[in-house]
């Protein structure tokens, strides 16, 4: 089941209004908070990517963010770029499930940092050009021009079209890293758009109703998927114990037990989700030694992480790399 989801409104602002087959077998799979499947909308972006450079990235640079729903049109009241990408950063949840943005502070440079959490959603270069390039757009329409770009940075490996995109930024870009992000000069922030008068006015009106909009989507969220998503965000990178999932919801380890209990799940059988998902990734797509990918995933030592696998898919972590891609069907 496809739990990573992204809105309506963002597909069809990709994709436009007209219906072929592919996206209306896509569009009509809208759930009741008209939120979309990301996997097909990853797919579809993957097909327009593969017809020329640059096409997805400056279909990104293009979004019209308005039409992003509540994130967007608060995006568009805010006076500075460092405003515009905080909003960007708190209302995305709105746009797309399961995904990590963040913005961190690296000397006198900011990194907007870009990640899918579901590493069954594989190839996703377009996905991370899209979003990259619409970071780009909301500078151009602060006047922040690209000389402001000090590094741009992709999860996937480098390969023919990546010319291209150096020539458009002025920057090579790196690959294989642990995200995508861009690196952007911090005294661009401080570029300001001067929106008319009566825009300024709605401001505030907007950013309420964001935090209405957010809210209201956290309360529709499932527990376990929040788990879930929290788990994803945190997983090779902190810990992942109970204790410290509850910390971050906000909650007490008796009542996650008792409201996933509801739910016909469990704290464990949702962080064995997640860890077959990313140890699957983690052994097909990198070179990582088998001894660091239990390590990342939270088992005391290879022996551990190798018979949870066994267990799961009755095949062991060196047969599972020997296979390669041919493990991608396993891992979706």
């Amino acid at each position: 089941m496809d739990t990573s989801k992204i809105s309506k409104a963002a597909f069809v602002e990709v994709f436009g209004a007209q219906r072929d087959s592919a996206s209306s077998r896509i569009l009509d799979q809208a759930d009741a908070q008209d939120m979309l499947p990301l996997r097909g909308f990853i797919d579809l972006l993957e097909q327009a990517g593969n017809a020329g450079d640059l096409i997805v990235w400056r279909k990104g640079e293009a979004i019209h963010q308005e039409n992003l729903g509540p994130m967007g049109q608060a995006l568009t009241r805010c006076a500075t770029y460092g405003e515009a990408l905080r909003m960007f950063v708190q209302g995305f949840p709105l746009v797309q499930s399961d995904t990590e943005v963040s913005l961190r502070v690296e000397g006198d440079e900011i990194r907007f940092v870009y990640r899918v959490l579901d590493s069954r959603i594989w190839p996703r270069r377009a996905d991370a050009e899209l979003t990259l390039g619409l970071v780009v757009g909301i500078g151009a329409l602060y006047g922040v021009p690209h000389e402001a770009i000090r590094e741009c940075a992709f999860e996937h490996d480098r390969d023919d079209r990546s010319r291209a995109l150096t020539r458009h930024l002025g920057v090579i870009p790196r690959f294989g890293r642990d995200e995508n992000s861009i690196l952007i000069s911090a005294r661009a922030l401080a570029a300001r758009r001067l929106p008319p008068h009566s825009e300024l006015q709605g401001a505030a009106a907007l950013g309420r109703s964001l935090d209405d909009a957010l809210v209201e989507r956290r309360r529709r969220t499932p527990l376990a998927h929040r788990v879930r998503e929290e788990i994803l965000k945190r997983i090779g990178r902190e810990g992942v114990a109970q204790e410290q999932i509850v910390r971050a919801l906000g909650l007490s380890e008796r009542s996650l037990r008792r409201a996933l209990a509801a739910e016909d799940s469990s704290f464990q059988t949702i962080l064995d989700e997640c860890r077959r998902a990313q140890g699957f990734a983690l052994l097909v797509r990198s070179r990582k030694p088998m001894s660091e990918i239990a390590f990342l995933l939270g088992y005391s030592d290879q022996t551990a992480f190798s018979r949870a696998l066994s267990r799961w898919i009755g095949v062991s972590p060196r047969d599972l790399r020997k296979m390669g891609a041919e493990a991608e069907s396993v891992i979706r």
